[in-house]
């Protein structure tokens, strides 16, 4: 970039601040500066301002309350020639402004007035109290105010509203723009673009979800295990008299799981259970099919088939589960009463974000294998429903005392299935919730019977009535 202006610092028209929306006003600067290196700041400003007017509509309303260019009074070339007045004032500094320090970047500069015409989610002049000391809008440096014009030039709509992606690291902070403004760009160069960029999903979860996709096929650094990024989607909007702002995040430790599950070894069996939890009222009935990786709805005597470009839009309940930090091990449980699932993932879930100890799950394993140590349909069938009915801890510790320590007894075995230190602090600790216990040992039970093909067709088909009748419970 050129840099034609004195009284600007152009290290902080880019310098990442904390701030999502000056941040990402900043990324946007970066990345088209590299792309025009020729130009100079107000000829960037000058750039964006006629793609708002021209081919947006000077649809910024989401952003901008009254601004140059969602005045109303203001039409066509005027709203640039405002837009652009506005600008070299403020860099002439002949803008009102006063000496102090930068609400955001904190250094010590000329401050400009903040308010809901030029900045984001940051109060209205009308009200002096949102403001410190009465004042009629944040104080901020002009370079502030100048990365903030660039904010919609990065987000992408999602929802009726606006979204953009934060991180605690750089580098992602960095790729969300750049895939944006690449898309924005492509859009404008091909003449299809007429607004702020559409985001390829409606559900800000599968938006979430499939940034890390992309992330993790571009950037070879967040495939290691050093990396322990978190990711937040500020979905919001700073329209007229209803701002509103929802955050959706991504704590590091799911970030890693996911990383986890799409693996090659894992890959496989995580998105046949993601696939298969896509969920939308007007196709209530609609089953995932995991050999065409499409969902059927039968409809009389025919069958709708949904495929993917359109499923992948609906609500999905282990995303939503994983942002707001629910336990999926209800839906893992239904779904291996018919299914193989990697038992690793089931691990590595319990482990890392529910917080169980390894022990715990060496011991469930075990008891797993012994409880179907006989392949006898009929035994086998009777434990797991003798299991699956226990309704309280009462019943789970019957269970274990009756079914694995007394048979085992009764068989004279010289070890001993379950010790009173496992029972108190693995099985039962304080604290602990023992209905995961059941579930993970009925999930580890389900597991054993489809790696040893041990499932008869009568145990398949009570296992699907099982399982659909949870799912309408």
């Amino acid at each position: 970039m050129k840099q034609n202006y004195k009284t600007i610092n152009y290290e902080w028209l880019t310098k990442p601040t904390g701030d999502p929306f000056a941040d990402v006003g900043g990324f946007a600067i970066e990345y088209l500066s590299e792309k025009f290196p020729e130009k100079d700041i107000l000829d960037l400003i000058d750039y964006v301002t006629k793609i708002y007017v021209e081919k947006w509509g000077g649809k910024l309303n989401a952003f901008f309350l009254n601004s140059k260019i969602t005045q109303p009074a203001f039409l066509g070339q005027r709203k640039i020639d405002e837009t652009l007045k506005y600008f070299k004032n403020i860099i002439a500094e002949s803008e009102s402004s006063e000496d102090g320090y930068c609400r955001i970047t904190g250094q010590a500069t000329k401050l400009f007035y903040g308010s809901r015409d030029n900045s984001i989610m940051t109060g209205s002049g009308t009200f002096i109290n949102f403001h410190h000391f009465f004042q009629k809008g944040i104080s901020v440096s002009k370079e502030v105010l100048i990365r903030i014009h660039f904010v919609p030039f990065a987000c992408q709509q999602l929802q009726g509203k606006v979204s953009l992606m934060q991180s605690n690291n750089y580098k992602l902070n960095k790729l969300f723009v750049e895939l944006t403004v690449e898309k924005n760009l492509h859009e404008i160069g091909i003449g299809i673009s007429d607004g702020i960029m559409k985001s390829d999903y409606n559900k800000p979860a599968n938006a979430i979800f499939d940034f890390v996709d992309y992330s993790l096929k571009r950037l070879q650094e967040f495939r290691e295990e050093t990396v322990l990024p978190s990711l937040t989607l500020y979905l919001f909007t700073n329209f007229g008299a209803s701002p509103e702002i929802q955050l959706f995040q991504l704590p590091a430790k799911v970030f890693i799981f996911y990383k986890t599950c799409i693996q090659a070894k894992f890959r496989d069996d995580w998105q046949k259970f993601i696939r298969s939890y896509y969920f939308n009222s007007q196709y209530k009935g609609a089953k995932y099919n995991t050999l065409t990786e499409n969902f059927e709805l039968i409809k009389s005597k025919e069958t709708e088939v949904i495929g993917q470009d359109e499923y992948r839009q609906w609500f999905n309940v282990i995303y939503t589960k994983l942002l707001s930090n629910e336990n999926i091990r209800p839906e893992i449980l239904r779904w291996s009463r018919k299914h193989p699932f990697n038992f690793t993932i089931v691990e590595i879930y319990h482990q890392h974000i529910i917080g169980m100890k390894k022990e715990t799950i060496n011991k469930i394993k075990e008891l797993a294998a012994f409880l179907i140590r006989e392949e006898d349909a009929d035994k086998i069938k009777k434990r797991i429903k003798t299991l699956d009915g226990a309704k309280n801890s009462s019943a789970l510790r019957r269970f274990f005392l009756k079914d694995v320590v007394a048979e085992n007894y009764a068989e004279g075995s010289k070890k001993t299935m379950i010790t009173l230190d496992e029972y108190i602090n693995y099985l039962f600790p304080d604290g602990s919730y023992w209905a995961e216990i059941r579930d993970l040992l009925l999930i580890a039970i389900y597991q054993e019977l489809h790696e040893r093909d041990l499932i008869s067709e009568e145990l398949k088909i009570e296992f699907e009535t099982e399982a659909e009748t949870e799912s309408i419970n």
